[in-house]
């Protein structure tokens, strides 16, 4: 299984030798941006969602929450978090708490198909559909909790037909939970889940330039500590991820959609 960590608030502040209490506001936001491009991925999404200060945010496949927590404090809106792994939701609590972003961010370990909730007004998923083998299911599941016209906006990892990415991945430690599509694939699966199509953006580019400044920062010792450092070989995860975008075997495109009024 390839999402099984625990004790991982216990590990994020052995990884940064102090409470999370003490931590420093931006670094409790990022300890949650595993995936390409880091925050300025999110801050890239933001504006697609179309966000006024009382919205309400669903983030599926939340983690430890460094995006919801990120669109909260950027935007004031209130984000509600779902993931299914237990683990990552009480970490999640806890660094929100920790934030002092508990009274805008909400974190529920529950599959999205379980969710009562309805009549959010934006949701988002970010490097989350690739573990996903029935995407339209898992999409239209969300087009059911948004009210008409609310914006999804996603930040998602594509196959390339005939490529083979090197493992393990950030979302697979042996290939057996890998569903990756094409990005026409995911687009139309999405459009067909239940969305109109604003907007879909080969972000690859951007994500390679991202990954290379990550290797100098690294390099020069100035990266501060993040999600990869605490999970199953995390680091040659992300390292085999910028490889597999390097090498042209995945892809990385942002997409806007809205619900139909």
């Amino acid at each position: 299984m390839t999402y099984a960590e625990t004790g991982l608030t216990a590990a994020i502040e052995q990884l940064t030798g102090t409470s999370l209490s003490a931590l420093p506001r931006e670094q409790l936001d990022g300890i949650d941006q595993y995936h390409a491009g880091g925050a300025e991925a999110v801050d890239r999404l933001i504006p697609h969602l179309a966000l006024t200060p009382g919205s309400t945010v669903l983030d599926v496949g939340s983690g430890l929450g460094g995006p919801a927590r990120q669109i909260a404090r950027t935007t004031g809106c209130h984000v509600v978090g779902v993931d299914i792994t237990p683990a990552y939701v009480d970490a999640a609590r806890a660094l929100t708490e920790a934030a002092g972003l508990a009274e805008r961010t909400t974190f529920l370990c529950t599959d999205i198909g379980a969710l009562d909730r309805t009549g959010f007004d934006a949701a988002c998923t970010v490097h989350v559909q690739m573990n996903i083998p029935d995407k339209k299911a898992f999409y239209a599941e969300i087009a059911r909790r948004l009210r008409p016209a609310a914006r999804l906006a996603v930040f998602e990892v594509c196959g390339v037909p005939a490529a083979t990415a090197p493992l393990p991945l950030p979302w697979s430690l042996d290939g057996t939970d890998s569903h990756l599509a094409t990005p026409e694939e995911l687009r139309d699966t999405i459009r067909a889940a239940g969305f109109d199509l604003l907007d879909w953006t080969d972000e690859t580019p951007w994500a390679r330039a991202w990954f290379d400044a990550l290797g100098r920062r690294l390099a020069a010792g100035s990266a501060a500590p993040a999600l990869p450092s605490l999970l199953t070989d995390g680091p040659t995860r992300m390292l085999n991820f910028a490889i597999a975008l390097a090498t042209g075997a995945v892809t990385v495109h942002r997409g806007t959609f809205a619900v139909p009024t």
